[in-house]
């Protein structure tokens, strides 16, 4: 059932087993989940079914590191979250990315990646992506021939792409038609109120922009508003836990990352078409598909760097020949005789050098490769409050992205071990970027960061090195937990999405458990 809080026929006072903040893809996955169980739902969201201006602006903040890290052009408030602009690749994270790395600080989840596994395969169906084992050896029947990189250096690694899922959409109908699940629209929280000690939260208090206010007291709160403003409604929550509500620890909004995107050179390829063809996106069962150059675990290991990956984009730079008659074409296509009609066909003729030429005889390929890299853990990357107020009075999000030293030796030293490759292999040279010749921690400028926001409400098993435990609850809060990727103790390269669905149906079994009577 969806209700509008605005309406004066909506109680103003809600009360429920399992409050969720937040209906992006990991509300709307967890509220999905949880439908038919018994357990009573309530999902707030922010937002309408459709974007609105003054909504999408509470999103506004200062952004005072990095350039592209403001939320404001990267997250949407309404239902569905971002999914509504997601592009849909999807691939999991690998072994590696969970694991304590000795050269990465503050690396390793508490949980394995066999500890997802399951949910990765129910997560590949909810983004509607069906079944893949994401091998090489599940695409060998396309025809395609990867190279055969050494092991120690690189290794094939492919995503699949949603078509993109608008979560909103696509699961609109089946959370209409719940019993168990109200979907709450235009209900901002303002705020979490706890007990004295701040070790259990008594209910989320709701504003809307018109000034209507409420509350929804719930057993089980659950924060799934992203990677940025999990850690601001914590921080805002500072009535009783002055630093901000399970922040004994200091580091809520800490470790903010993002996913390092740009172009590291261009290939000076031999067979560029042969490149072109084997890194271009095509389609497999109905599926997207698309392989990359990913720096093997080896190399990882050995050059003790951060994990990456390598995307290969192929363009066609049209010869003169082609152009000058493709604009010939177009003046008789839309009916125009050229008065110079001879002059311009003698151009076309010099162009291509010869009646006999190929039109594409004097095309090049301009072959770019770029690079999408995990970012280093870091605490001087962070999200904290602005001076500034919102339209509610509260502290809008400051963003402070910050990289280090290590993230771009990382970059380089994994474009080398691809370039080592590419070159052994005879497929080409790459001509390096020329930020990437500079020994020292410049960076082009604006960096693409993926809005992939991940990391301020880390998770570990201690609590002095996480906010969340390994089942996604706050360490100091009995009965509040966050899902999404703010929980990212580290990032790998690929884009979240796939793992935030994941983690979500993991913390929808646990919950399950929970609320099952003793």
């Amino acid at each position: 059932m969806f209700v509008d809080f605005r309406s004066p026929e909506t109680p103003q006072d809600i009360q429920c087993d399992l409050c969720i903040i937040g209906a992006g893809a990991a509300g709307i996955t967890l509220a999905c989940a949880l439908i038919d169980t018994g357990i009573q739902v309530c999902l707030l969201e922010s937002g309408g079914l459709e974007n609105a201006a003054d909504i999408q602006a509470l999103y506004e903040g200062d952004s005072v590191g990095l350039e592209n890290a403001s939320p404001i052009g990267c997250r949407l408030r309404y239902f569905g979250g971002t999914t509504n602009h997601w592009e849909g690749w999807c691939a999991p994270l690998r072994n590696i990315d969970f694991e304590p790395r000795p050269w990465v600080p503050n690396s390793g989840w508490p949980i394995r990646k066999a500890d997802l596994a399951p949910y990765y395969e129910r997560a590949q169906e909810i983004c509607q992506i069906g079944y893949f084992d994401f091998t090489t050896d599940a695409l060998q029947d396309t025809g395609l021939r990867f190279p055969e990189f050494a092991p120690d250096k690189a290794v094939t690694r492919h995503f699949q792409f949603s078509p993109p899922t608008r979560f909103g959409t696509v699961y609109r109908e089946r959370l209409e038609r719940a019993a168990n699940v109200q979907v709450m629209l235009y209900a901002n929280t303002i705020g979490l109120e706890t007990d004295e000690p701040a070790s259990e939260v008594r209910y989320v208090r709701l504003q809307t922009l018109q000034g209507r206010s409420g509350s929804v007291r719930a057993r089980i709160v659950v924060l799934a508003c992203g990677g940025m403003e999990n850690a601001r409604l914590l921080l805002l929550s500072n009535q009783v836990a002055h630093a901000g509500l399970g922040n004994s620890s200091g580091l809520v909004g800490q470790y903010f990352m993002q996913h390092i995107e740009g172009m590291v050179g261009r290939i000076l390829a031999s067979d560029p078409e042969k490149l072109e063809r084997i890194y271009s996106k095509y389609v497999k069962e109905g599926v997207g598909v698309r392989a990359e150059i990913s720096l093997s675990e080896q190399a990882q290991r050995k050059h003790r760097i951060l994990d990456s990956g390598f995307t290969i984009d192929a363009s066609v730079v049209r010869g003169a020949g082609y152009k000058s008659l493709r604009n010939l074409w177009v003046d008789l296509k839309q009916g125009r005789w050229p008065n110079n009609f001879s002059t311009k066909l003698q151009t076309v003729l010099t162009d291509l050098g010869s009646i006999g030429d190929a039109i594409y005889k004097q095309d090049q390929y301009d072959v770019q490769l770029y690079v999408r890299a995990e970012q280093s853990p870091n605490a001087h990357s962070r999200i904290s409050l602005s001076e500034d107020r919102d339209p509610f009075g509260l502290p809008k999000i400051k963003v402070d992205w910050q990289l280090s030293q290590f993230d771009k030796h990382s970059i380089i030293e994994a474009t080398h071990r691809i370039a080592e490759e590419l070159g052994r292999l005879q497929l080409g040279r790459i001509e390096l970027a020329e930020w990437l010749t500079d020994d020292d921690n410049t960076w082009p400028q604006p960096l693409w960061g993926g809005c992939h926001h991940m990391g301020t409400t880390r998770m570990s098993d201690d609590t002095r090195t996480g906010v969340v435990d390994r089942n996604c609850r706050l360490h100091t809060v009995t009965n509040t937990y966050v899902v999404g990727s703010s929980v990212f103790p580290t990032a790998g390269y690929v884009p979240p999405t796939l793992t935030i669905v994941a983690l979500a149906l993991r913390l929808a079994d646990h919950l399950k458990q929970a609320f099952r009577p003793a």
